[in-house]
């Protein structure tokens, strides 16, 4: 691959790989759970970075080094998805402290945190073992002597150029996949498909940010605002499906603790309260949704963003063509 292009992604990767190294011990402590928000989004940009320049590793090295920061990300996103839950229900504790209400809410925090805590011990123990495979090493071996060369050669070349707009283009192509199913609120898996390929395209313009400076950073947020309604959304769809679930888990523990699940009925009120506000709330969402990406389309929003991406290419073509159109020394055109 071009070297430009490869100094350029190892200064990327490089990038991400301080901001991992700078969580582990928060993350591990346990203390405060934006620790683990941050790895987590950390180790994301990560496998983003080294999907959009692999062929800068060695083959087995990258699979290697892939693989193990994908075991983060998952670890990780265990234990966040449960953060965010916890954070969910402090937040909306106060619509649900009536007597009738409380149990059921109360009884759902308490197993969640019961989860939650579980969880540490495995989020600790990806920690350690990130350690101990010496990933983050294995990464600063190869992006290291790259991205140091970053200040003193010039990256802005046309292939690095030519690579951005391949990155981005793919990652719009596979955002407009989805849109064939998105008007139907009940396709609950494409929705989700859809915010994550807006986090990858995400990614991917942010990977590249520096190549396009301020006239990308509309286009950043544009995507973010997608991708945090879809995510509303998916949290929302997980509650729905997660509540009837709980319901009967509770149910079995009380037949297995009483012999009878009469106990269930002083919680189910709670239960299928906040349930509901879950529903209600995931229809205004869609709805929001839809809004954005109508208005994101009709004011032709991701066009603008294609034509970003393609001037330097179409400009460095032009200049190409105009050379070759240039007269020879005998005035021969």
């Amino acid at each position: 691959m071009n070297d430009t292009i490869c100094i350029y992604g190892s200064r990327i990767i490089h990038r991400h790989l301080e901001a991992m190294k700078l969580e582990i011990d928060g993350v591990k402590a346990g203390e405060d759970l934006e620790y683990v928000h941050r790895m987590r989004v950390a180790s994301r940009r990560m496998r983003s970075a080294l999907t959009l320049f692999s062929s800068c590793f060695n083959k087995q090295r990258f699979k290697e080094i892939s693989k193990d920061v994908r075991a983060v990300t998952r670890s990780l996103g265990e234990a966040r998805d449960t953060d965010v839950q916890l954070e969910a229900l402090a937040k909306e504790a106060p619509k649900f402290s009536s007597r009738n209400h409380a149990p059921g809410f109360k009884r759902l925090v308490m197993r969640l945190e019961q989860k939650r805590q579980a969880q540490q011990a495995k989020v600790i123990s990806s920690m350690e073992q990130l350690e101990k495979d010496g990933v983050l090493e294995k990464i600063a071996e190869t992006t290291g002597p790259l991205a140091e060369q970053a200040g003193s050669v010039y990256l802005y070349s046309p292939g690095l150029y030519a690579k951005a707009f391949d990155g981005i283009q793919n990652r719009l192509e596979e955002l407009y996949s989805h849109e064939k199913f998105i008007y139907d609120p009940t396709n609950v898996a494409e929705l989700h498909a859809m915010r994550i390929s807006a986090k990858r395209l995400r990614y991917s313009l942010e990977a590249f940010e520096e190549l396009y400076g301020e006239p990308l950073k509309p286009y950043i947020s544009e995507v973010k605002k997608l991708q945090d309604v879809l995510g509303w959304i998916h949290d929302l769809d997980v509650w729905t499906e997660m509540i009837p679930v709980f319901i009967e888990e509770e149910r079995q523990r009380i037949l297995i603790y009483f012999g009878h699940d009469r106990p269930l009925k002083r919680l189910l009120p709670g239960l299928k309260a906040f349930a509901e506000q879950r529903r209600q709330l995931r229809e205004a969402a869609y709805l929001d949704f839809l809004h954005i990406w109508i208005v994101q389309n009709e004011e032709g929003t991701w066009e603008a963003l294609k034509k970003l991406i393609a001037t330097p290419i179409d400009l460095e073509k032009a200049v190409q063509q105009g050379r070759e159109a240039e007269p020879d020394e005998t005035g021969a055109a």
